[in-house]
């Protein structure tokens, strides 16, 4: 997400890609503003999806960026105070 109550997602995916330089991402995000499509790309995002959001449509696009990644990354991985398990 783009807003987050402890930070801002883009910063946090600027660190990710920083750490995992091929992790996939996919912003999933309540904000629609072309700038933060922009920003988020630019940050490293494969991919960006506005809520609400039909779970068909996100189930794709991850097979879609995992296509084009051919893998995920570790199964868990943490940047500062953020921890993420792949499911």
């Amino acid at each position: 997400d783009v807003h987050l109550p402890d930070g801002n997602g883009i910063d946090y995916l600027r660190e990710l890609i920083k750490e995992l330089e091929s992790a996939p991402v996919i912003i999933l995000t309540a904000c629609d503003r072309i700038s933060h499509r922009i920003e988020g790309f630019n940050a490293g995002a494969d991919d960006y999806l506005v809520k609400p959001f039909d779970l068909g449509e996100l189930s794709a696009r991850i097979h879609a960026v995992a296509r084009r990644h051919g893998h995920f990354p570790e199964p868990q991985f943490s940047v500062g105070t953020l921890s993420i398990q792949a499911a």
